[in-house]
């Protein structure tokens, strides 16, 4: 189980689709051999996931041993720690924040079956909800990984004006996390304060 929320522990702001869940319906298997296909619910709809199971029970082995604090920040959600976390083999994660809690209107459709490319634009309720949650100790450790983030120009500079250690990870949205990502996240979540770091756009 991990540890409470300690100002010394690097806080994880985890994306779900394009970052766990891989937007396509061939993975490369090239980067993950273990990939598997399943089905989880969210806002009554649902939806395909591929993910590896490597991936998830890294994550779960760094927030069991209490290196990290992980929460969900994501357009899953609650649901998110419905049958999405059951399919992932995650724990339970608090949620870091919700759309309606920072914006009005609706944030846009979970998945990305259709989607285009997002482009830059104010007031993007997930940079929102990151402030709300770690401006309060600006010097504390944070890793956010989110596909979106190459194209959230804003989100990049408040990251940049951090004073504490930072390491931003936006994956391919077809791919998701890899494992040269992965390391990179572990050695940050054990050694915080060697560097700091910041990944996007070039963190494909």
């Amino acid at each position: 189980m991990s540890e409470p929320s300690s100002p010394s522990r690097p806080l994880w702001l985890l994306d779900v689709d394009g970052v766990l869940n891989a937007a396509t319906g061939s993975p490369d298997r090239s980067v993950w051999d273990d990939w598997q296909h399943g089905e989880a619910v969210a806002a009554g709809r649902v939806w395909p996931i591929w993910f590896s199971p490597t991936v998830c029970r890294r994550i779960e082995r760094l927030h069991h041993e209490g290196v990290v604090e992980v929460r969900w920040l994501t357009t899953w959600e609650d649901d998110a720690n419905a049958g999405l976390r059951e399919l992932l083999g995650l724990p339970r994660l608090p949620v870091a924040g919700r759309a309606r809690e920072v914006q009005a209107g609706n944030p846009g459709p979970h998945g990305f079956i259709g989607r285009t490319p997002p482009r830059p634009a104010p007031g993007w309720w997930k940079l929102a909800v990151a402030r709300r949650v770690a401006d309060p100790d600006p010097a504390r450790p944070l890793i956010w990984t989110d596909d979106d983030l190459r194209y959230e120009e804003e989100a990049l500079a408040w990251a940049q004006d951090r004073p504490g250690p930072r390491l931003l990870v936006a994956p391919q949205t077809h791919v998701g996390l890899t494992p040269v990502q992965l390391d990179a996240i572990e050695e940050f979540c054990r050694q915080p304060r060697r560097g700091t770091q910041q990944q996007p756009p070039g963190s494909g």
